[in-house]
């Protein structure tokens, strides 16, 4: 679901469900492709998730203060080869994990983050990126899948 263009679009968002994680937090959500619930989505102050960002919500997403979603990110929480009729559900089974993004983050354009992750503060995620595991805090990754690039000096 989008949101048409309105001159507050935060009081929309949190009218769908969206949860401030502090009383006076502000953000910006751009438009992205959100499917599941608006209250599994908790915004920190100064988050953003940019345009045509892919929102799989059906678990709880936060994203910390000064974290950015860029332009095509992708979050997922979970995962469903098709219900029980597809015979690969008994090698894959429905998934359903929350996905944490901590402070001062940059997760890049078209990166990917699959259910379960948790990515520590201070974090950049490169673009294009899949990220399959946990990431530590201060850290660069990049690849599929992602793997610690860089330590940064933060």
């Amino acid at each position: 679901m989008t949101i048409p263009l309105v001159k507050n679009k935060q009081f929309v968002y949190e009218i769908l469900g969206v949860r401030k994680a502090e009383k006076e937090c502000r953000y910006f959500i751009g438009n992205p492709q959100l499917v599941g619930a608006y209250s599994n989505l908790y915004m920190h102050d100064n988050s953003e998730i940019e345009r045509n960002c892919f929102i799989l919500a059906k678990d709880k997403i936060e994203i910390g203060v000064n974290t950015t979603l860029a332009y095509g990110a992708t979050v997922l929480t979970g995962a469903d080869p098709n219900g029980p009729k597809n015979r690969l559900s008994d090698l894959y089974p429905p998934l359903k994990a929350p996905v944490i993004i901590g402070n001062d983050c940059w997760i890049g354009a078209n990166a990917i983050i699959l259910p379960g992750v948790t990515i520590g503060d201070c974090c950049v995620v490169a673009a294009g990126s899949v990220v399959t595991k946990n990431v530590p805090s201060g850290v660069l990754v990049a690849g599929n899948p992602a793997v610690i690039k860089k330590h940064l000096n933060i």
